[in-house]
């Protein structure tokens, strides 16, 4: 299914409000300067580099259904994602000591995940543990790609080239330094259906939590039909829990979701 990956493909962001006036916009800022003023309103790079793990549980609306999700993810690279329908789990993949799995359902077999799919899991702990400065010192660059005004603001546009070859366009609001909207071609659901489309991503409703804000909603839209294909709302967030209380290898007992 691959849900999990759609749902959390983001980088962090903050609004800090009196940040960034008209002159700042005019300065000609750099891409380093556009991501330390990022990073900053975030929360800075010290709370992003405390991050040990996060678990966000989501519900996820698509045309004709919505499911909800157990997201868990460890610096070290482990991921789990449980997708939930009705209260009964339908479909758990992720990243283990033992390289990527997946599993159609309790009790079915484990198999080996797709490399498009195991790709996507490895983006989703890019985003949602590390920041936009540790791109570098990870093998990944950004580049600013220049200006673009949407609805009457004129955003900092930065090229995000990750070391596998991915691409995402992020779009960073001139003011209050948020991560507004970000824009790639991917798979919404890469083990149902590989193929890629170009899809932009809302985000908003940011909140706290260790000491970095985030998006907690989402909206993504098909670039070419103006379709709107997913919404996410973040039910609950934490980080830097036990890692006994993750269970996030393939063989460890699921938590159906409240």
């Amino acid at each position: 299914m691959g849900h999990g990956k759609a749902i959390f493909g983001v980088a962090a962001a903050v609004a800090l409000a009196g940040c960034g006036g008209p002159a700042e916009q005019e300065a000609g800022l750099t891409a380093d300067e556009v991501i330390a003023r990022h990073v900053d309103a975030i929360g800075g790079a010290e709370a992003i580099d405390a991050l040990e793990n996060i678990r966000i549980r989501p519900e996820v609306i698509e045309p004709g259904f919505t499911i909800f999700g157990d997201y868990r993810a460890t610096r070290e690279g482990r991921v789990r994602v449980d997708i939930y329908a009705g209260g009964e789990r339908m479909f758990s993949e992720g990243i283990d000591g033992d390289g990527g799995w997946q599993q159609a359902g309790v009790g079915a077999e484990f198999v080996e995940t797709t490399p498009i799919a195991r790709q996507a899991l490895a983006h989703g702990i890019e985003f949602n543990l590390f920041g936009l400065h540790d791109l570098a010192s990870r093998g990944h660059r950004a580049s600013l790609f220049g200006r673009e005004e949407i609805d009457g603001i004129d955003y900092y546009v930065l090229h995000v080239a990750m070391e596998d070859g991915f691409e995402r366009y992020v779009f960073i609001h001139p003011e209050t330094w948020l991560v507004d909207r970000y824009r790639e071609v991917s798979a919404l659901h890469p083990d149902i259906d590989a193929e890629e489309r170009p899809a932009e991503t809302l985000q908003g409703n940011f909140r706290e939590s260790c000491g970095v804000l985030r998006a907690t909603e989402t909206r993504k839209v098909d670039r070419e039909t103006g379709e709107e294909i997913q919404r996410t709302r973040a039910v609950s967030v934490e980080c830097n829990l036990d890692p006994a209380s993750l269970n996030i290898g393939r063989n460890e007992p699921a938590t159906p979701p409240a």
